[in-house]
């Protein structure tokens, strides 16, 4: 795989992701996550067994407003685990990947936040038969071992920040800083000098602040920013250009309990070239409060062979 190529999927696992963790990792420096691990965090039960306990509980009898309303000096954790299969005959490819940020509203004018995103942890296993490999953002590189280069580009990201400015609808208005992220990677990562503006121009031409704000629109655009009760149900539509694909989401809320709203999705995925086609299913758990994704799972297939991806949001806030 070409240089370009590699910092290009690369950076786009980083974005889509996209993206909880509701406990500290006690985990060694050189610990990194393996495919069985996340899987076996998926199988959590928190979330099924939250919508199942609620078929016993008495419902909410009143509304309650559903929008973004993350709280000014407050900070948010999320940690996204997600699981992606590519099947080609007999043979089977598959991604894991981890990654866990915090956001700090750092501002709050006109019902729009302004938050502070900071990449905290970064983690990927691949599995292509044959070969398997992992990398961490935790993980001790050494300076010329090119097959540990996305533990480089991680552990580069960690630690760094970008702010973007959200509205009560979850629509991401704006994103600043974010193009620091790329410049930092190309400028540490110990590219030869002559590669540098290739780079730079690529980052620039996929991560540009409309792809930055779409991807992160797909984690925060599910409210209708009004009161809701059991029942009713909405519809968003979005586009990741990044991606090159259209959503048309249907949401509807199985029950309320106490602060708690419980969200089925269901969505009709398709190219923008009208090609490929795909659906998606998700349960949701938010903190009517707040608007945080306390827990979240998502099932996605796409038709003709395309790949498969199983993932799950967590969310606390501090």
């Amino acid at each position: 795989m070409k240089i370009k190529n590699l910092f290009s999927i690369l950076l786009l696992f980083v974005l889509a992701t996209a993206c909880h963790s509701n406990k500290e990792e006690k985990k060694s420096t050189n610990e990194v996550i393996t495919k069985d691990s996340i899987i076996a965090e998926e199988k959590l039960p928190s979330l099924e067994k939250e919508f199942a306990d609620t078929l016993d509980v008495k419902p909410a009898k009143e509304s309650v407003l559903l929008k973004f309303n993350f709280q000014k000096g407050k900070t948010y954790n999320y940690t996204m685990n997600f699981d992606v299969t590519q099947k080609n005959g007999e043979q089977s490819r598959t991604t894991a990947m981890k990654w866990n940020y915090d956001m700090q509203v750092v501002d709050e004018t006109n019902d729009v936040k302004t938050l502070k995103t900071t990449y905290k942890r970064i983690e990927m296993a691949t599995d292509m038969g044959a070969q398997k490999m992992e990398f961490s953002s935790e993980k001790k590189v050494d300076a010329y071992d090119f097959m540990q280069l996305p533990s480089k580009m991680f552990g580069i990201i960690k630690g760094k920040s970008f702010t973007m400015q959200v509205n009560d609808k979850g629509e991401v208005l704006s994103i600043s800083r974010f193009d620091k992220i790329g410049e930092a990677v190309i400028n540490e990562s110990g590219f030869p000098q002559e590669m540098k503006p290739m780079l730079q121009q690529n980052f620039k031409k996929q991560f540009n602040d409309d792809a930055v704000k779409q991807m992160f629109s797909q984690t925060f655009q599910i409210f209708p920013n009004k009161a809701v009760t059991i029942g009713d149900h909405w519809k968003i539509n979005s586009t990741i250009a990044a991606l090159k694909q259209e959503a048309t989401t249907t949401f509807t809320v199985k029950n309320i309990k106490e602060n708690r709203v419980f969200i089925s999705g269901i969505s009709k995925l398709k190219s923008t070239d009208g090609k490929s086609t795909g659906t998606q299913t998700s349960k949701l758990i938010i903190d009517a409060r707040t608007g945080l994704m306390i827990d979240g799972v998502f099932d996605q297939k796409s038709e003709e062979g395309g790949p498969a991806t199983k993932s799950r949001i967590i969310g606390k806030e501090f």
